[in-house]
């Protein structure tokens, strides 16, 4: 039996890469799109394809997922009965809500609708509708039939029903979503990425070092670390009692927000699945067996 049911409107490559991750884990999977229904399929059946070749699928997983994905040119008839609507379509705020109206007409209200945008603001998005509440921004990361992450932001008009539900079709869609709580340019990720960007063209300007050098110094640093225990508990780990200690070892004033950090870490590690470890001393052993095989993989081992 499915587990959701879900459109995809837009079939490029976030699109049928999201796709491919819901018909992979069960989902009833329709893809509309403008461009012919062979299109459609060919680009769904390229993302396949990747992931075979790249052997995270079998073939025959591939071509069972594939089976029952069903292809309309007909917008209503894509969404009729739909828990979850993915929107990956051009990046103009009028086609969106003209197509959210549209969308909104068949579903009703307890129907999640998702844009993959990068830059609209979900308030924006939300204008006009008929049930704006529930309209949230889904943003991949790319290339999104991989990487795991989505970002869910809502801004303050979303039903903190649909939130949920967004976060958990996303999780049953094997993705890992994170929260946004507030509107601001580039969400969390892009905000992340942008200021490491700022920083790495900064070094090359002023001539400290190579393109190539910025890159390595991020792949076989912090890079491998982050992959595995992102940044806030990356950085409490290079201190002996983590973020309540770490102003008084390099001689720093302590922060009002340091046990706010602290609490955050003790709450990710509690959290954490037993096999990544839930203790400070696991997580290590965890991390380190995690850079040993990114190593291998580098030919670096």
């Amino acid at each position: 039996m499915k587990t959701y049911k879900a459109a995809f409107v837009g079939t490029g490559m976030i699109g049928a890469g999201l796709a491919a991750n819901a018909a992979l884990n069960n989902f009833d999977v329709t893809l509309y799109d403008v461009v012919d229904r062979d299109k459609m399929k060919s680009n769904l059946t390229h993302i396949m394809d990747i992931l075979v070749e790249a052997e995270a699928i079998t073939q025959e997983e591939a071509d069972a997922a594939l089976a029952d994905v069903r292809y309309t040119n007909d917008l209503e008839d894509a969404v009729l009965g739909a828990d979850f609507v993915q929107e990956c379509i051009p990046e103009r705020l009028q086609l969106k809500q003209d197509t959210y109206r549209t969308i909104q007409n068949v579903t009703g209200p307890d129907t999640v609708i998702a844009s993959s945008t990068s830059a609209i603001f979900p308030s924006k998005l939300q204008e006009g509708a008929m049930y704006p509440g529930s309209i949230v921004v889904g943003h991949p990361y790319n290339p999104s039939y991989l990487l795991p992450l989505i970002e869910i932001c809502g801004g303050e008009g979303a039903d903190p029903t649909i939130m949920a539900k967004a976060k958990e079709i996303y999780e049953a869609m094997g993705k890992v979503p994170v929260i946004c709580k507030k509107e601001i340019n580039g969400f969390v990720v892009n905000r992340l990425s942008w200021a490491a960007l700022a920083s790495a063209k900064e070094c090359i300007q002023e001539d400290i070092c190579s393109v190539e050098d910025i890159d390595k110094a991020i792949m076989y640093g912090p890079g491998m670390r982050m992959a595995v225990t992102g940044q806030m508990l990356t950085m409490s780990l290079g201190v002996d009692g983590g973020f309540r200690k770490m102003a008084e070892k390099y001689g720093n004033e302590p922060s009002e927000y340091d046990e706010i950090y602290a609490q955050g870490v003790d709450e990710e590690i509690a959290n954490r699945p037993d096999w990544q470890g839930n203790t400070v001393d696991d997580v290590c052993k965890y991390r380190d067996k995690m850079f040993v095989q990114l190593l291998k993989l580098q030919k670096l081992l």
